[in-house]
């Protein structure tokens, strides 16, 4: 009797040996056809494929814009573009005056909706070009945040207000840069990225700069420009 459950175990334990290694080969197998990129985007695909913008994805039509940011949450990135002012010596990170709604009025991070099939990167280093006209290196996600505006550009007597998730990303760009706002923004200013300089700010910008400073003590090198 002893001998037969002994043989029981020994084959159950076999047996189950056997899976597991099935299931270790299978996952193998799978995380090799998915690619996955610093700025935490996966590609359960051929990346070319899955990351090329189509024109009718970038500008959508007022109406069903309007019917979007009524009904769902609109995903953004926001830039925080730093730069070493090189005769201060100072880190500083730039803020533009919002047009529109939501925020009008206000100075913020440049930032904006993405487009189907763009990364986190992709999306922050658009934006950053047309609406400061900056080229810069995007170095890192800083994190993510779910704001609610009692106010959008999209406006009507019986629904207001939008909602958005805002993906952060630090951008580093060279001092000297010049800067050529578009349409979206009245005015710009350079600050410091000292968040307890800033406490007179909106409280998201606070809350992205003590973000940014926790982030580069934890991980950030050298060579991070702040």
């Amino acid at each position: 009797m002893i001998a037969v459950f002994l043989g029981g175990v020994l084959t159950g334990m076999a047996m189950l040996h056997t899976l597991n290694s099935r299931a270790k080969s299978l996952t193998r197998s799978t995380d090799r056809d998915i690619l996955y990129d610093t700025d935490l985007s996966f590609y359960y695909g051929d990346k070319k494929m899955l990351t090329n913008t189509e024109e009718h994805n970038m500008h959508l039509p007022d109406e069903f814009y309007k019917k979007y940011v009524h009904s769902c949450i609109v995903n953004t990135v926001d830039c925080v573009i730093v730069r070493v002012n090189t005769i201060t010596n100072q880190k500083e990170f730039i803020l533009v005056e919002r047009k529109d709604q939501p925020a009008k009025g206000m100075f913020w991070f440049p930032g904006g909706r993405m487009f189907k099939g763009e990364t986190f990167f992709a999306a922050a280093l658009r934006k950053c070009r047309d609406e400061t006209g900056i080229n810069g290196r995007a170095a890192q996600v800083l994190g993510v945040y779910n704001t609610h505006f009692n106010s959008s550009a999209w406006d009507e007597p019986h629904i207001k207000g939008t909602q958005t998730v805002n993906v952060v990303v630090l951008i580093e760009v060279a001092d000297g840069s010049e800067i050529q706002l578009d349409d979206t923004s009245s005015r710009f200013r350079w600050a410091s990225v000292d968040p307890e300089k800033n406490e007179h700010e909106d409280q998201y910008i606070v809350a992205v700069l003590k973000r940014m400073h926790a982030w580069k003590r934890t991980f950030g090198g050298e060579d991070v420009v702040f």
